[in-house]
């Protein structure tokens, strides 16, 4: 995360290397996790996100991943309140 207040909304990338799996695999948790932080984004502030993820992401479950995601998302926002 790279705060940068001249942007209006966050920009979000995701790095899943071939670690997290096979293409297929990949842009399916691509596609998840892009549904799921645009969910949140108004909770984000405006700046550069980098999201990864482990093989064990491509093996949780819809309910499980969300979770995961809000739970980072909140956590992103404790650590900037704090600086």
């Amino acid at each position: 995360m790279l705060l940068d207040s001249s942007l209006v909304q966050p920009q979000v990338g995701y790095a899943l290397g071939s670690h997290v799996g096979i293409a297929v695999r990949r842009n399916r948790l691509r596609r998840q996790l892009r549904v799921l932080i645009k969910a949140h984004e108004t909770h984000m502030r405006p700046g550069f996100y980098v999201f990864g993820a482990s093989p064990q992401a491509t093996k949780a479950t819809p309910q499980q991943l969300a979770a995961a995601v809000a739970n980072l998302i909140g956590s992103c926002r404790i650590e900037t309140s704090q600086s």
